[in-house]
């Protein structure tokens, strides 16, 4: 298969790959869903014919740059790397509501977890979440947003806009299902508004600078 028929890619050296994942594709296969098998773990696996093992994940919903190891040492040294202050992990996201100035949302959020005896308790996380409002649209009421994150939890941007009452513009599940609906049948946008659009980094081998940087779909450029 033929990676860039459909799809960008951004960086290849012998250690790492880093492409374009479209919104709705799976990075991996999951158990239990059968379209998971369609995902882009086995795409670029194809295209490379070799083993490939992710550095980090974009939920499902997600568009933007993910990056994948070649071999799994590469892997665990890219991940030592991915929450320092040095890395930088950028998104570009549609606000519902109005976002006046930058701000930081430093909120713990509880992960889902199961004691010996099965018995589910609330595990807390600390998440970490910077924003910068770009743009202000007043007669859609909503606000284009920069959002970078400092940690890596379960759907960390939405949840934390989600508390804040300014859930993202197409997030079916921490959304307005009216305001959804508005934007996909007035501006086609059947996604969720939220892209990963920059990554900044050392590579973890050589030391050099990495900056990849992804424009926005066509679909939420409009």
């Amino acid at each position: 298969m033929n990676l860039d028929c459909y799809m960008k890619v951004y960086f290849e050296d012998q250690y790492y790959i880093a492409v374009e994942k479209p919104a709705k594709k799976f990075i991996h296969p999951m158990p239990g869903e059968r379209e998971s098998k369609d995902c882009l773990l086995f795409d670029v696996r194809d295209h490379l014919e070799s083993k490939i093992y992710p550095v980090h994940r974009l939920d499902r919903a997600v568009s933007g740059i993910v990056i994948f190891a070649k071999t799994p040492k590469a892997a665990t040294k890219a991940q030592e790397i991915w929450n320092k202050k040095t890395t930088h992990k950028k998104y570009l996201c549609l606000n519902r509501g109005k976002i006046e100035k930058s701000g930081v949302y430093d909120v713990t959020l509880s992960k889902s977890g199961v004691s010996q005896s099965d018995i589910k308790k609330e595990i807390k996380q600390e998440a970490l979440t910077l924003y910068n409002p770009i743009e202000y649209f007043h007669h859609e009421f909503c606000t284009y947003t920069e959002v970078e994150i400092k940690t890596g939890r379960f759907h960390q941007i939405r949840r934390h806009f989600r508390k804040d009452i300014k859930p993202l513009i197409g997030d079916r599940k921490h959304g307005k299902g009216k305001v959804n609906n508005h934007f996909a049948d007035n501006y086609g946008m059947n996604r969720i508004f939220l892209h990963c659009h920059e990554l900044e980094f050392n590579h973890p081998y050589t030391g050099e600078l990495i900056l990849l940087n992804s424009p926005l779909p066509d679909v939420l450029n409009n």
